[in-house]
């Protein structure tokens, strides 16, 4: 299980680092938000 993720240039995302999900089984938002782009870099 994945605790924290950390991404640097990778497509939308210049830097970003998410941590503190348990579980997550669901990302959203707009249009052209980077939720592909977060799928992919995982």
């Amino acid at each position: 299980m994945l605790k924290e993720i950390e991404i640097q240039n990778f497509r939308c995302f210049e830097h970003i680092k998410i941590s503190g999900f348990e579980r997550v089984n669901l990302i959203g938002g707009k249009n052209n938000a980077g939720k592909t782009a977060l799928l992919e870099a995982l």
